[in-house]
């Protein structure tokens, strides 16, 4: 196989260096065309010159943001490549690119023949998902290589396309298979963008458009941590930032190709929510070193025919360097080739879509060379490029450093401070607890008062039945059945506190219904006593999942502290209102009073532990916090107050 490379004058001059080349017509010609004009009539006018130079030859072009001409590296200009191959066959088709990329790449897969080694792709398409494209082609299950990349346009990012022999596509991908027994191809690339500053989640995305970071749209995070002028240039800036996303272990940069306007950028290739992502920046030294790499591996077994499939934002990035990895390329075998916004450097083993990245193709059909002695070493840094990159390459890597000691060091002090938090919770609890087994006991007392009582009359009855010598069956049944019932009523009484101290380990059916009349019971013996009436309105009859021993223990001590603040103002006529409501599938209990309500200047404390209105001897100013805290934390829910016309509302939301 011979390759020619030449950049695009006019067709006379094209014409000689065909026939200077000797450059025949032929199936198994691939003409591969680069060019950085986006006029269209330019690129047709060119296309049919050359399909009538080459009626047979398999024709494949992008625009581009930069073109590679053996040892240069050269922008705004039109490069043709010209391989001329002895036993392999080509096979190519223009297809149009939908919302299904697996399936498109499904139909590229169609190209490939039992003894396909390469598919070049060039593609341009603002719908394109890459990564999909990929795992589409290899679902086959064949082991080629596919090379190539994402159109380019001069850093406009809206003008590119691909094109064939017979047409042009904005939405589309020309698919080139290489195939024949002798075709020895090697893949290579490399990247080097590693991460700076913090990382972020990716908090919302659809397919390859990135919409939310950190719950922030992608341009608002741009703008906040590199600027509005960066945020305003994308995608173009995000050439030099690109997002970088860890994957088998090595950071893969990724960046937009199109902004829809919305706050959101397009992509290549798709992301998934829930992922890390963090800010790139590249190690210019470490770029070119690692390039040089790539040479002398290559030196060693040289190739016939060398494509560069590059990144517009490396080139941008390493300036007047780029030219110095390019270069040493031209000593081993004619490179062509160009720039874009994403790379193909995939292999079964390893399907990769890149960005920012270096990717070339090697290709031979016969046995390689002796191995080349190529010169390497990174240039003398006459302009300061390099010592600038150097320079900003250790300043983000640096303060990355520093950022991440100083969120571990974060990280430890928030570790201590909730240690500390959550020993003084349970110390909170645990007082909340001994406050509230005082008031149980009262409330038992109540409780019990008045079956003591008639159990003492009835014992006190029969006594006197027995001293007065009137022993009446029937009176004495009767009697003894009433202290019977009564020492039930006093056992349900126990079992009913005592299950309201179980915490409920697991969510349970109840109802809104079930919730009050149990805290009721608990009450109703205290609430007569002060005659405090209660009224219940319940329009919640549905059940629903919650923890209805923290919801009842809830509820009795809303009901306390309205019974309270009742007493303590000495309102004439005390009423205690409980409302129930369902609405939008919550459940609401609403326990409000006619004590005339919070003062202005309290309510927004009311909820503080050890805050408390009442004598401090009389309160722990515990029962409102730990209340929010079992609804909200325990129960889900959420717990407010308000001012009501007559007295203060809390509500209950489950």
């Amino acid at each position: 196989m011979q390759t020619y490379n030449v950049r695009y004058r006019s067709v006379d001059k094209l014409k000689d260096f065909i026939t200077r080349h000797a450059i025949e017509d032929s199936p198994r010609l691939l003409v591969q065309i680069f060019a950085y004009s986006i006029e269209k009539n330019k690129i047709e006018n060119l296309l049919k010159e050359i399909s009538n130079l080459f009626p047979s030859a398999t024709i494949a072009g992008t625009t581009t943001d930069g073109e590679v001409l053996d040892g240069r590296l050269i922008t705004k200009d039109i490069v043709l490549s010209f391989t001329q191959f002895e036993k392999t066959t080509l096979k190519a088709e223009l297809i149009t690119v939908g919302e299904d990329n697996f399936q498109a790449g499904q139909q590229i897969a169609q190209l490939a023949e039992k003894d396909t080694r390469v598919l070049i792709l060039f593609a341009k398409s603002i719908h394109i998902d890459a990564q999909r494209l990929l795992d589409g082609i290899y679902d086959i299950g064949m082991d080629l290589i596919v090379a190539g990349g994402l159109s380019g346009d001069g850093g406009r990012f809206e003008d590119g396309f691909v094109f064939n022999g017979q047409q042009i596509a904005e939405n589309g991908i020309v698919a080139v298979a290489l195939s024949g027994e002798s075709l020895v191809a090697n893949s290579f690339h490399t990247s080097q963008w590693e991460p700076v500053g913090k990382e972020f989640t990716i908090t919302r995305s659809r397919q390859n458009r990135l919409i939310s970071i950190d719950k922030m749209s992608v341009k608002a995070l741009y703008a906040k941590y590199l600027g509005e002028e960066i945020a305003e240039n994308l995608p173009l800036s995000g050439l030099q930032f690109p997002f970088v996303i860890q994957q088998n272990g090595e950071y893969v940069a990724r960046t937009p190709l199109w902004d829809p306007k919305d706050g959101s950028l397009i992509f290549g290739t798709g992301f998934k929510e829930g992922e890390k992502i963090q800010i790139g920046f590249g190690d210019a030294e470490k770029m070119l070193s690692n390039v040089y790499e790539i040479i002398e591996e290559l030196a060693n077994e040289p190739a016939e025919s060398l494509f560069v499939y590059g990144s517009a934002g490396r080139r941008r990035f390493l300036k007047t360097f780029a030219h110095y990895e390019i270069e040493p390329l031209s000593r081993i075998a004619p490179v062509s080739g160009f720039y874009g916004y994403g790379e193909f450097a995939a292999t079964v083993k390893d399907p990769l879509f890149l960005n920012q990245s270096f990717t070339l193709l090697a290709l031979r059909e016969n046995p390689p060379g002796a191995p080349k002695k190529i010169e390497l070493k990174i240039p003398e840094d006459k302009t300061g490029d390099l010592q600038t990159l150097r320079a900003l390459s250790n300043i983000a890597k640096v303060s990355s450093l520093e950022l991440q000691e100083l969120n571990q060091k974060l990280e430890s002090r928030i570790k201590e401070e909730v240690a500390k938090n959550r020993k003084k919770d349970s110390i909170l609890i645990h007082n909340s607890k001994l406050a509230q087994m005082g008031e149980m006991m009262s409330l038992i007392a109540h409780q019990w008062r008045q079956p003591l009582s008639a159990i003492s009359a009835t014992s006190t009855g029969l006594h006197v039945k027995i001293e007065l010598g009137k022993y009446d069956e029937n009176f004495f049944l009767s009697s003894l059945n009433k202290i019977e019932e009564y020492v039930k009523h006093l056992s349900a009484t126990i079992d009913d506190f005592t299950n309201f101290f179980k915490p409920s380990k697991k969510s349970e059916l109840t109802t809104t219904e079930e919730l009050i009349e149990r805290a009721l019971f608990i009450m109703s013996a205290s609430l007569r006593k002060n005659n405090i009436d209660v009224m219940v309105d319940n329009s919640a009859f549905s059940e629903f999942q919650t923890h209805p021993n923290e919801v009842v223990q809830v509820l009795i001590n809303l009901i306390k502290n309205a019974e309270n603040i009742l007493i303590k103002r000495e309102i004439e006529k005390p009423i205690i209102s409980i409302t129930a409501y369902e609405r939008d599938q919550k459940h609401y209990i609403e326990v409000s009073d006619n004590a005339g309500g919070i003062d202005e200047k309290i309510f927004d404390k009311i909820f503080e532990p050890y805050f408390t209105t009442k004598n401090s001897d009389k309160s722990t100013g515990l029962g409102l916090y730990m209340s929010r805290f079992i609804i909200e934390d325990s129960c889900h829910g959420k717990l407010s107050v308000k001012n009501g016309e007559e007295g203060a509302v809390f509500t209950i939301k489950l």
